[in-house]
């Protein structure tokens, strides 16, 4: 199913933003999965995010750029607090209580920029995937990604791009950096969302513009799952977090007691 019949299958609202079938999105990314969801945030939501992210960018860029061009900013959630908004969006929140379980966690919040003349990344899964002895469970999804897209994603800026099905195949992919005519690539404009399962195998495509393209990365996990960031460290420095916050960064999460009692 096209992204755009998904955004129809609800109908459209008084305000023509369209409303989206949760099922229908669920269905899709256990089929394929991956669904590229349509204007989810609005353009002057992207600015304010865009900006406060190229900050952070140029603050680390000595630090995190790499040679290639690629640069990741973690640790989201202690760096600003607008981008803690993105993990408790209304939808993408229902799709993946029902894909993962309402108790799931926030595993990661984190920002990927691909500057002018970025290469090609290297054909991946997502945490904790990558933990895990091979062959490992499929059936039961562990983990999800939601990429926001804070420009728009194209052919020639690289996009993410992913193999459909692949998230069925209980193993790293093997195949390094070069494409493969399987793969599709995750185009849309900005305030768009590809969300995706953790095992999906995925890369980003060269960008071959003038112009940085810049995501930010929100992965969730089941419960019983361990996070790939420090949420609960993080959560510390929210103010005023929500019962959500609170809920997804881990502060009701089973740990180990750190003492010894008896």
């Amino acid at each position: 199913m096209s992204v755009a019949a998904i955004a129809r299958a609800s109908g459209e609202t008084k305000s023509s933003r369209p409303r989206y079938d949760v099922a229908r999105i669920i269905s899709t990314i256990r089929e394929r999965g991956f669904c590229v969801v349509p204007n989810l945030i609005p353009g002057r939501r992207c600015d304010a995010l865009g900006a406060a992210l190229r900050r952070l960018l140029r603050e680390e860029e000595q630090v995190n750029r790499r040679p290639n061009g690629h640069q990741r900013v973690l640790h989201l959630a202690a760096k600003h607090a607008r981008f803690v908004d993105l993990v408790t969006h209304p939808l993408v929140l229902s799709v993946w209580r029902g894909y993962l379980g309402d108790d799931m966690l926030c595993s990661s919040l984190t920002a990927n920029a691909l500057w002018p003349g970025c290469s090609e990344q290297y054909w991946h899964v997502d945490h904790p995937y990558w933990t895990m002895a091979q062959p490992y469970p499929v059936d039961l999804p562990l983990a999800t990604q939601t990429i926001w897209m804070l420009d728009d994603f194209t052919v020639e800026n690289g996009a993410t791009a992913g193999i459909a099905g692949s998230h069925r195949r209980p193993h790293l992919p093997s195949i390094g950096a070069a494409w493969t005519e399987e793969g599709t690539i995750f185009t849309g404009r900005r305030g768009s969302a590809v969300l995706m399962d953790g095992a999906l195998w995925h890369t980003s495509r060269p960008n071959l513009t003038e112009a940085m393209r810049c995501g930010v990365l929100v992965k969730y996990i089941r419960s019983f799952c361990v996070t790939q960031e420090d949420m609960r460290l993080q959560l510390a420095a929210i103010k005023r977090p929500s019962k959500t916050v609170e809920q997804l960064f881990g502060a009701h999460q089973y740990v180990p007691t750190r003492s010894f009692p008896y």
